[in-house]
């Protein structure tokens, strides 16, 4: 990938993203009771406002997503980029003059810090641009040769979609990511009868198991 290559400018150089440096930042998680927060027409109400952004970014909305929802720490996030330098507009990199989307994970450290804090306040299909201070950025290193030492940035950033991943049981034993939005917001409960598909794979990709059409009773352990 372009990012692997010359600029390198979405890996952060070293030491910009330490533990140090991260642990003022909070990514938003997306609580668990979600459903009794929701109105019943399923918008959501006045659910999951927009986090508050440090001082340092700034957001301004050029299109406004879908729907309430918004990536959360983990999750693997899709988006196109410009990225430019706000001294004097001119662009350093760009994932739509490549014709391919980015990819990353959210709140991991693995792009700059400004990305996990502002693409975290971002739902489906939004465009936004954020305005970086040096300390969200590259800060004193830069990337040359394209991003000097104290450099502002600004990134137009459109969030194309994103794979919600939880770890069910917080020591990563059994990892879910959603391929697919259900609808509506009540889920089964214990003593509830469900009817399922279930595919079981290889890490290497084969098929192990699959079912289709399968009862059981929810909290049974059969």
């Amino acid at each position: 990938p372009f990012w692997l290559k010359l600029p390198n400018l979405l890996r952060p150089p070293s030491g910009l993203l330490s533990p140090a440096i991260m642990s003022d930042v909070n990514v938003p998680e997306m609580p668990d009771d979600m459903g009794d927060e929701m109105s019943d027409d399923g918008m959501g109400g006045d659910y999951n406002p927009p986090p508050e952004l440090p001082e340092g970014v700034t957001k301004e909305i050029t299109k406004v997503g879908e729907g309430w929802k918004k990536p959360k720490a983990g999750d693997e996030v899709t988006v196109h980029y410009v990225g430019t330098l706000a001294a004097d507009g001119s662009e350093f990199d760009s994932s739509r003059g490549r014709g391919e989307p980015f990819v990353f994970t959210l709140g991991q450290g693995s792009v700059i810090k400004g990305w996990d804090v502002g693409v975290a306040t971002m739902k489906k299909g939004e465009l936004a641009k954020f305005t970086l201070a040096p300390e969200f950025a590259y800060g004193e290193s830069g990337s040359p040769p394209k991003i000097p030492a104290n450099a502002s940035l600004v990134f137009e950033i459109e969030l194309l979609s994103w794979l919600s991943k939880d770890d069910l049981f917080q020591d990563g034993g059994a990892i879910k990511t959603l391929l697919k939005e259900g609808t509506g917001w009540t889920k089964p409960i214990d003593g509830d009868e469900v009817r399922i598909s279930v595919k079981c794979t290889a890490k290497d990709g084969s098929v192990v198991d699959e079912r289709s059409g399968l009862d059981y009773t929810i909290g049974s352990g059969a």
